[in-house]
């Protein structure tokens, strides 16, 4: 039997690159666990009954994994203007809708609010204007909140209070609780996440509270807890609230600083949230 001769091993392995290249998922199909950029987004403006304007964003943390923590300064700031406009410094993986207003005058005109974030040495900016193409309401944010579409009849935001208050102190490696009483019109009805096609993903319905890590230099751990996106898991459904809505959450912290904490009362469609400033002591 002959050895392959070079003609023929060239063609080998010529086929060999093109089968694999053919079998690769394009660039953008690709999941990354970690070492990607953070993609702020322009969700759209409201108008308020006083003339002023509302800029919404979120972002997209291209990680399925990695969470981000990016202070405010050279690489998590907005312009023109103070560079704290009250955006997050901690992110969590993949698309976060909703996150944070920026309240503009109502003479700003068709000037441009430029949220600008740096993460794994890539800068990536969300440019806000009040374009008439980009005015939402909470219609629209229901939409794309649920992934499913919004409730036929009028629905209001749920409403949380935080009874300890917003101010708080704690020690590293201290159980601090956190007691939010909830409550909500009973719109949309209690429903668990469905399977759904891509790219949509159907969140479940009914009101339950979540706990974020807003701002602070460290992670925290809240017991309990419902991971960012959870509610989108085929299946998963509101845990049963108790009848007063009162729930208590507790957190811990792995070091000192100064940190943010959001509650977040949610039906599925619109939430409503409180923030909890906490200063951490060694």
């Amino acid at each position: 039997m002959r050895a392959a001769g070079p003609t023929a091993i060239r063609l080998c392995s010529a086929l060999t690159a093109a089968c694999l290249l053919a079998s690769a998922p394009p660039a953008g199909a690709q999941t990354y666990h970690s070492g990607q950029n953070l993609q702020p987004v322009f969700e759209g403006w409201e108008e308020n009954p006083d003339g002023s304007f509302n800029m919404v964003f979120g972002y997209l943390n291209r990680n399925y994994e990695e969470h981000l923590n990016i202070p405010v300064g050279p690489d998590n700031h907005f312009e023109p203007g103070p560079a704290d406009r009250g955006q997050p410094t901690y992110f969590y993986p993949r698309r976060q809708r909703v996150i944070f207003r920026v309240r503009v005058p109502a003479d700003w005109g068709d000037k441009e609010l430029v949220w600008t974030v740096t993460a794994h040495g890539k800068a990536d900016r969300a440019v806000g204007w009040l374009v008439p193409e980009q005015i939402i309401d909470e219609q629209v944010i229901a939409m794309n909140r649920a992934g499913g579409g919004a409730p036929e009849m009028a629905n209001a935001a749920p409403t949380i209070h935080i009874e300890e208050g917003l101010e708080r102190t704690a020690s590293v490696g201290e159980a601090l609780a956190l007691t939010a009483v909830i409550a909500d019109d009973g719109i949309p009805e209690m429903r668990p996440a469905r399977n759904s096609r891509p790219p949509g993903r159907r969140n479940a319905r009914g009101l339950r509270l979540a706990w974020i890590h807003y701002r602070g230099p460290a992670d925290v751990a809240f017991d309990p807890w419902t991971p960012p996106m959870e509610d989108h898991t085929p299946g998963w459904t509101p845990p049963e609230l108790p009848p007063d809505g009162r729930v208590v959450t507790t957190v811990t912290f792995t070091e000192p600083g100064t940190y943010v904490l959001r509650g977040m009362a949610d039906d599925g469609f619109l939430y409503s949230h409180a923030d909890v400033t906490v200063t951490v002591t060694p």
